[in-house]
């Protein structure tokens, strides 16, 4: 069988009529060569279809990369440990090419966390940096610093268009928001519906449950502008406060049958309304296929989860990396919005992760 001779840096020398350091020079950017050189041998080059080994070119620089990934502490089974747990698959992508991956981590509630864990990433001088845009100033003004470095960032969880990032991968959020209209409002009358926002802190909401509740109200805005939305918020973490402002607020809102949280954490929720027999009379909305969330679907205290395969985000922002560091070639499309997944008690069970 006849194979086809692979195309050398001394061939394109000789067709030149130049040293072969002086290809080496003018294939890899580096060193002096006089434009007339440069111009002959790139033009040769691309006339006899050379090919550079990639591989081989990265293990004689001796180049060494580093992705930092900036994501909000987690505990075990929270959403961020999902997504923390792709970082094997994407290791394994990344290592060949000398990148290695490293992962910072700043409390989902606090902006000057964001901030001190950003001063940390930059110690690292990373040549490409993934985030995820939780306060929306801050990731703001971290993206701008960025840019004027000329470091890659790549946006996870939730984006920010009008601004200059290399990448997003994850889901669409306001249409996320706006399934979940379309869901709690259709085949039934919905004129009151309680928003339960989850959070410490009201005064810095979260850029992804916020774009949520803007598709949400979109919907309603064009399918059902008389509904009455209600809102309450409740603590991440304080059970006690919960159960008491919950209870409170049932007492005022007896009637409410329609309830939507915009983060992962619905199975706070569930958990009150099951120990005050309310699941079976209350139609209840969440995201993100957390044990707990699944736990709450199957006993039929959640509705629906609307979720996405979270695992994989890290993966695809570790090949996107790879082929702008290495390969120089740019992403197909900026924004990659991950297939939106409904679940119900009926399919829980057959949702699994799916490593790419």
């Amino acid at each position: 069988m006849n194979e086809e001779k692979r195309i050398t840096v001394k061939d394109i020398a000789t067709l030149a009529g130049v040293s072969k350091g002086t290809v080496d020079r003018v294939l890899h950017n580096r060193g002096e060569v006089s434009e007339a050189s440069r111009e002959k041998v790139m033009r040769i080059a691309r006339q006899i279809g050379y090919k550079p080994n990639m591989h081989a070119s990265l293990l004689a620089s001796q180049k060494r990369y580093v992705m930092v990934c900036m994501i909000p502490e987690y505990a075990p089974g929270e959403y961020w440990d999902l997504v923390a747990k792709g970082i094997t698959a994407a290791q394994k992508k990344a290592e060949p090419f000398r990148i290695s991956i490293q992962m910072f981590k700043y409390d989902l509630f606090s902006e000057r966390s964001m901030d001190e864990c950003f001063a940390r990433v930059m110690e690292q001088r990373p040549d490409a940096v993934v985030m995820a845009p939780t306060f929306q100033s801050r990731a703001r003004a971290i993206m701008d610093e960025l840019h004027a470095l000329d470091i890659p960032c790549l946006l996870i969880d939730s984006c920010l268009p009008d601004c200059t990032y290399l990448a997003y991968f994850g889901m669409h959020m306001m249409r996320s928001g706006y399934l979940a209209a379309h869901l709690l409002t259709d085949r039934c009358s919905a004129d009151k519906i309680a928003v339960f926002r989850i959070h410490k802190d009201m005064e810095s909401p979260n850029n992804s449950a916020e774009s949520r509740y803007a598709g949400f109200r979109q919907y309603l805005d064009e399918h059902a502008p008389h509904t009455e939305l209600i809102h309450l918020y409740i603590h991440p973490y304080d059970r006690e406060y919960n159960r008491t402002v919950l209870r409170s607020f049932f007492v005022a809102h007896p009637d409410v049958r329609h309830i939507i949280t915009f983060n992962s954490r619905v199975h706070l929720i569930a958990e009150y309304l099951k120990q005050e027999g309310r699941e079976s009379s209350t139609v209840l909305i969440g995201f993100d296929h957390l044990p707990r969330n699944v736990g709450a679907l199957e006993d039929g205290t959640v509705k629906f989860l609307i979720t996405q395969h979270t695992e994989n985000i890290l993966s695809l922002c570790a090949q996107t990396v790879i082929n702008h560091l290495i390969y120089h070639v740019p992403p197909v499309q900026r924004d990659t919005f991950l297939p939106m997944d409904i679940l119900t008690r009926y399919n829980a069970d057959f949702y699994r992760p799916v490593l790419i």
